[in-house]
């Protein structure tokens, strides 16, 4: 848990942010112990954890940022596919991050090969190294509130759940990709080749279009090297504000971020998939006009939904 938590959405008085913290505090400390039915980490595990960390807060530095807190082995708990199910029913990934709780949990059973477990924790360990932000009601529920770009307001209605969450994971991916094609060597001592950190191990490549589309145009907009914009993008997701992303209005026109915050945020597979394709004509289409028309058709299979 990072050393102050920051609570957002409504105002709290200091004893009562005190008592928060505490709480947060108390949920992490927990998660030092092992879940029964917990594997035991092997060598290579924990390797490849320490390496993790290592990559992460060298990348991290990368963006003139120095406060990564590395993640203690006990924090990351790797579990069979029957313990996996049974603590998280719901759940159809192979591993998650809890913000509120600062643990990773990980379906060994579900990952296949060592350059997927690599991929998987730093994707996880990004989510965790991400500027992290909490709600807490009036009854005493905590919540998170923001992972990266990834927001929620649920103080303000069920409809504010989740925005840019396909965002947030594309540029973690993205993050994740970016750090095993600059550190070769340190893959290559784990027994890692580039052959084996391509495609399968990554999970929201689908969205790459809607990344590139964005990028060049705001390139352009601002008259900056495509890889300035990514590097922007990057580091976004670790500040305290987000107001990279107004990048994107200037460039796409009023509504552009709306349309960006619903990627991944449907329920539904198939309706996800429907939307995914309207969001990447929308940021590929240069007509101002036509791309107003596909607005407009975004907001019509919303409305429908």
């Amino acid at each position: 848990m990072k050393e102050k938590p920051e609570f957002i959405g409504r105002h709290y008085e200091d004893e009562e942010k005190s008592k928060l913290e505490r709480v947060l505090y108390s949920w992490s400390g927990k998660e030092l112990q092992p879940v029964e039915g917990e594997l035991e980490k092997t060598g290579e595990d924990i390797k490849i954890i320490k390496a993790t960390n290592a990559l992460i807060g060298n990348e991290l530095r990368s963006l003139g940022i120095e406060n990564y807190q590395p993640i203690s082995l006990e924090k990351i708990h790797i579990l069979p596919d029957e313990i996996f199910e049974k603590k998280f029913p719901d759940f159809g990934g192979v591993a998650f991050f809890s913000s509120t709780s600062d643990v990773v949990y990980v379906n060994k059973d579900r990952i296949d090969t060592k350059a997927r477990f690599f991929s998987t924790l730093l994707h996880e360990l990004i989510h965790r190294a991400s500027t992290r932000k909490f709600y807490a009601d009036k009854g005493g529920g905590v919540y998170d509130a923001r992972v990266g770009f990834r927001v929620r307001s649920p103080w303000k209605g069920s409809n504010k759940e989740d925005r840019l969450l396909g965002f947030n994971e594309l540029m973690d991916d993205c993050t994740v990709y970016k750090i095993f094609i600059e550190n070769q060597d340190s893959l290559k001592e784990l027994g890692i080749s580039k052959t084996d950190i391509q495609g399968a191990v990554f999970s929201y490549t689908n969205y790459s279009p809607i990344l590139e589309s964005i990028i060049k145009k705001v390139a352009n907009n601002k008259n900056i090297s495509p890889a300035k914009v990514f590097e922007d993008f990057e580091r976004g997701q670790f500040e305290n504000s987000i107001l990279v992303l107004k990048d994107v209005e200037k460039a796409f026109g009023k509504g552009a971020l709306d349309i960006l915050s619903l990627l991944g945020t449907l329920k539904n597979q198939e309706d996800n998939n429907q939307l995914e394709e309207l969001i990447k004509q929308f940021f590929a289409e240069e007509d101002n006009s036509r791309r107003l028309e596909i607005q407009q058709r975004i907001r019509q299979l919303i409305q429908e939904l």
